[in-house]
């Protein structure tokens, strides 16, 4: 079952300066290219596994449901625009009787530990939160317009009171609320999206690289300590790999590395820091010479580190052997087969 308003929403049309433009069109072609905002159905190049069903918005934005090992993209439940494919790591809903079918919420007790949760709903009700946190989280209205409150509780039993309407909730362990996970008389995990494409050939170029990754995030904001990857091309072993990822030591900011035989070339961080936005960043790879631009800044560049030998993998919003994952909406992924001019790097991520 699926409920929701859809509301459509205008476009708008902006100039872009010739210079831009130029470089823009002195691009090369990629020799591979994702685009997951077109929708289903799924590149035939992407491996897609999930073991268990798992919620999204479809393009009449409503919330609807994904069978075990389906790839889940994601609208605007307001303007209906194409969000990208969402990949999400492991999330657990602690709350029961929350399913899809709406039914408001019951008062209920939750065994917790001394870490982060993040308590989410739809409606106009409350949930008071007593026990080992006191809190009270108000609604704010009905669907799309859903509560979120991030807490730490004590270790213990968190009692949850619910007075008025309070439909779609969850309660997850994690700094920021994920996508909707059902739950009748038990707590239900969501296990994490895992796209990986798993052949190289016939695109890639070993001696020069540029990769470029377009995405948006769920949450607000990078957890503390907390890596997201991006895009990973390596193998198994990781001492060889390229990556575009971010965390939240580099201030928000799109990060890049390079590891030759275990070796790492060291991390480089893109100027400009950002929350909650869609980021676009592009990252090129020769020997002794590297560099990253996201949202158009000038790119951080750097004259170290030797290229990755043996890589066979691409991962898609997780780090090879399924850790590290990202968490909102990946867009688009291009692989450009030399390393692409400051110029260029920074107008393809403008």
């Amino acid at each position: 079952m699926s409920f929701g308003i859809p509301v459509r929403n205008g476009l708008a049309i902006g100039l872009l300066s010739s210079t831009f433009l130029s470089t823009r069109r002195a691009l090369p072609p990629a020799t591979f290219s994702l685009n997951f905002l077109a929708g289903a159905p799924l590149d035939p190049s992407v491996t897609f596994t999930r073991s268990t069903t798992a919620t999204f918005v479809g393009s009449n934005g409503l919330i609807q449901s994904s069978a075990i090992n389906t790839p889940r993209f994601n609208y605007d439940p307001v303007t209906l625009a194409p969000q990208g494919l969402i990949i999400e790591g492991q999330r657990t809903n602690l709350l029961l009787n929350s399913d899809i079918l709406g039914t408001n919420l019951s008062t209920q007790n939750v065994t917790v530990t001394a870490q982060s949760y993040t308590i989410s709903f739809y409606g106009t009700g409350t949930i008071t939160l007593s026990g080992v946190a006191i809190q009270t989280v108000t609604g704010t209205g009905v669907y799309p317009s859903r509560r979120t409150l991030t807490f730490t509780p004590t270790a213990g039993v968190l009692i949850c009171t619910v007075t008025g309407t309070v439909q779609f909730a969850q309660l997850e362990a994690g700094t920021f609320a994920t996508s909707f996970i059902p739950t009748a008389a038990s707590a239900v995990t969501r296990e994490p999206d895992v796209a990986v494409v798993n052949t190289l050939t016939p695109w890639f170029n070993s001696s020069q690289s540029t990769l470029y990754a377009e995405w948006t995030n769920i949450a607000p904001a990078i957890p503390s300590g907390v890596t997201q990857m991006i895009c990973q091309i390596g193998e198994a072993t990781l001492t060889n790999f390229y990556a575009i990822f971010q965390s939240q030591g580099a201030g928000a900011k799109a990060s890049t590395n390079m590891f030759s035989g275990g070796v790492n070339a060291g991390r480089m961080d893109s100027g400009g820091a950002y929350s909650n936005v869609t980021v676009k960043a592009a990252s090129a790879f020769a020997a002794l010479d590297r560099a990253i631009s996201a949202n158009g800044t000038v790119p951080t560049t750097s004259s170290s580190g030797n290229l990755p030998v043996g890589v066979t993998t691409l991962t898609l919003g997780h780090q090879i052997g399924s850790t590290n994952f990202f968490n909102g909406y990946f867009r688009v992924f291009k692989y450009y087969p030399l390393r692409l001019t400051n110029a260029q790097l920074q107008a393809l991520s403008s």
